[in-house]
């Protein structure tokens, strides 16, 4: 029809019609292949440089004759497709007719040059030897960024093992200290994937590698070439949770932190040589003392007290250790370990509680990975209230995270308009500055042509009072470019005013940003931990437990209805005859 209506030529008829047919053949041929069920292992040989991205074996799918009694066979990957010679091979087919017949298998990417198809004609070595005619390119697996810790970012542990295999409690481990210019981490760089493409011209995609930034806080540096860092100060290295290296230096009091000291709030290590009193607050990285009588510490790493806890508070990112704890209440992500006893506190952890060698009395503990002391309860005590395998810390922390990034996202937003407002403004600010710049323009102009007026008048010297008339008309014209002047005097400062405000809003939308990237990782980090470190809901008493004591699991909870000694309290889930886990959860005691 449309050749008859003059609008396509015969010839572009059958090139359409070619396009078409090809269009059809590809079709079938995706369905074929990506379909394929018939594969026959040739004796032709396995291609080099075949893409490692597959676990099934590269096999030659079953082969055909085309053209010129040519066998073509592809590979089970459609990365390279072979030609062989039958008996009936035509010695007369040309180039042509086999790039023709490779056309029309829908073969398009990879093709040999025109040079190696004829010497494939002409020789006559190719009827047991197969002629690799089409070759894909072969996706390039990438490699993940890896960042390599030259400092122990878990130093601080529950105690090390003596010759025995025991646990030895005394064995804390030394907190790392560099020196300034020490070698803290360095970067393995990111090695970008690279996507193939297969014979049909199928790009072969494979994972993106992943890199990872690397962040540094206080005391440390980047290296000139972005893929180390130093340290900028002689301290104590630390990875925190928001991912940044730091190195912190110590603060260190003469004695009490009390009324001569105030509040610490510091950015780094705190040494208390002497007591935190009630009230006061520390805040820092590592912080010691040698006592809390009521203080407050806030602890982005781990609490070292080497006497006792006193009706006071903690919050730590790392462990606690003491010597006792009374009246008080721990938050803390590691491990909470004292030396004699617990009495009346209040303790959430998402590691241990440990009480090396005393007594759990009056108190309410939950411990992620499992409590371990001597023995829980006395006679004269409140039952204790003991939760393990819960992970209320982590939860708490996640809470806060999003809490913190909602109202970054409302700040971020609320600039972003602001800036919206702002750039609406500037922009009607530059609209009044170009239509006062033509007012200027148009009095200079007209005062340029009336001035020309009164000169031609002036020379005349007969029309005195058009002359007055024309120069009453200068000076209203000059009167209205200075009150131009001023108004564009006016616009440019209000602009300068209102590009500054917006030059501090994007630094400022930056660093939110950048908080918002720090949470993210802080996010990340609390989830592959709370993932790599599944609770246990394990009560291990080496002396007695007695009567009343609760223990509670993630699903079920038991209390103890009389003196039990040398006892391993675990939640287990009941199991069916074939080996099915059943949704039945007892709290089984068992003998240590």
């Amino acid at each position: 029809m449309l050749v008859k209506a003059g609008m396509l030529t015969m010839e572009q008829h059958d090139y359409i019609l070619k396009l078409q047919k090809q269009a059809k053949r590809k079709t079938e041929n995706t369905v074929k292949r990506n379909g394929a069920q018939t594969m026959e292992k040739q004796t032709l040989g396995t291609p080099k440089n075949l893409p490692d991205n597959t676990k099934k074996e590269v096999v030659l799918l079953k082969p055909e004759i085309i053209v010129g009694g040519i066998k073509f066979a592809v590979y089970s990957n459609f990365m390279t497709a072979v030609l062989t010679k039958t008996d009936c091979f035509d010695q007369n087919i040309t180039v042509a007719q086999v790039k023709q017949a490779l056309l029309d298998k829908d073969i398009r990417a990879g093709i040999v040059a025109d040079e190696m198809i004829e010497g494939f004609i002409k020789s006559s070595g190719f009827k047991t030897k197969a002629f690799k005619i089409a070759q894909g390119i072969t996706p390039i697996h990438g490699k993940d960024a890896k960042i390599k810790f030259y400092f122990d970012r878990d130093y601080l542990k529950a105690g090390g093992l003596t010759e025995d295999g025991l646990i030895d409690f005394k064995d804390r481990g030394e907190m790392p200290f560099v020196e300034l210019g020490a070698l803290l981490a360095e970067k393995t760089p990111m090695k970008e994937s690279q996507n193939g493409k297969n014979i049909y011209g199928d790009e072969v995609e494979i994972p993106p590698a992943t890199d990872i930034e690397l962040k540094f806080g206080t005391g440390a540096q980047l290296s000139e070439d972005g893929l180390k860092i130093l340290a900028e100060v002689q301290g104590f290295p630390v990875h925190t949770m928001s991912g940044h290296i730091a190195v912190y230096q110590e603060y260190t009091t003469e004695g009490d932190v009390d009324y001569e000291t105030g509040h610490i709030n510091y950015d780094g290590n705190v040494n208390v040589n002497g007591r935190i009193k009630s009230g006061f607050k520390v805040k820092g990285n590592n912080i010691q003392a040698m006592a809390l009588d009521g203080g407050i510490i806030t602890a982005d790493e781990n609490v070292n007290i080497a006497g006792g806890i006193n009706e006071g508070t903690i919050y730590s990112r790392g462990s606690v250790h003491a010597k006792f704890i009374n009246k008080s209440k721990l938050l803390c992500l590691g491990d909470v370990i004292i030396e004699k006893e617990i009495v009346d506190a209040d303790i959430e952890c998402s590691g241990r509680c440990i009480v090396e060698n005393g007594k759990l009395i009056s108190s309410r503990i939950t411990a992620k990975m499992g409590v371990q002391t001597k023995n829980i309860g006395t006679d004269m005590s409140e039952p204790n209230i003991i939760k393990v395998g819960h992970d209320i810390f982590s939860k708490r922390e996640l809470e806060k995270n999003r809490k913190a990034m909602d109202k970054l996202k409302e700040k971020i937003e609320y600039y972003f308009e602001n800036r919206e407002r702002l750039k609406e403004e500037n922009s009607n600010l530059e609209n009044q500055i170009t239509e006062l710049a033509h007012v200027q323009d148009r009095a200079q102009l007209e005062e340029k042509n009336i001035s020309s007026k009164i000169i031609l008048l002036e020379k005349d010297g007969t029309d005195t009072q058009a002359i007055d008339g024309h120069k009453k008309k200068i000076d209203l014209l000059k009167m209205d470019a200075q009150k131009a002047e001023e108004d564009l005097n006016t616009c440019f400062e209000k602009s300068a005013e209102i590009e500054k405000i917006m030059e501090n809003q994007e630094k400022e939308i930056n660093d939110l940003e950048k908080t918002q990237d720090n949470l993210m990782t802080e996010k990340s980090n609390l989830l592959a931990w709370a993932k790599d470190n599944p609770g246990k809901p394990v009560v291990i008493a080496q002396g007695s437990i007695l009567s009343g004591t609760i223990i509670k699991g993630l699903h079920c909870e038991k209390r103890i209805g009389e003196l039990i000694s040398y006892t391993k309290i675990m939640e287990i889930q009941f199991t069916c005859e074939d080996g099915l886990k059943q949704n039945i959860y007892e709290m089984q005691i068992g003998s240590i």
